[in-house]
């Protein structure tokens, strides 16, 4: 069983096209949104939720995809520091049983 001929291969004589300039990564979205998650855990109001805040920012550098999950998720901890900060703390009542 032979190949294909090398004039069967309908090769082009144009060149080839340039490669693209890499981007700039501080020009994406996961990017800054990665910050954003820097800036949080810099104001040290949010240590009670740093595993998870760093979980979402490795998972968001490792992919270069930010969720609209992961959004809500900070968002969700940006304001319940907020509520922290007024005095309002939310509190895990348990299930009820009856």
């Amino acid at each position: 069983m032979a190949g294909k001929r090398l004039e069967d291969l309908h090769l082009s004589d144009a060149p080839l096209p340039e490669p693209s300039k890499p981007l700039d990564p501080r020009d994406s979205d996961w990017y800054r949104f990665s910050r954003a998650i820097d800036d949080l855990l810099a104001t040290g109001k949010y240590t009670w939720a740093q595993d998870t805040l760093l979980g979402i920012q490795e998972s968001v550098e490792k992919t270069e995809v930010v969720t609209e999950g992961q959004r809500r998720a900070v968002a969700n901890i940006e304001g319940a520091g907020e509520e922290r900060m007024r005095g309002r703390s939310r509190r895990y009542e348990g299930f009820r049983r009856g």
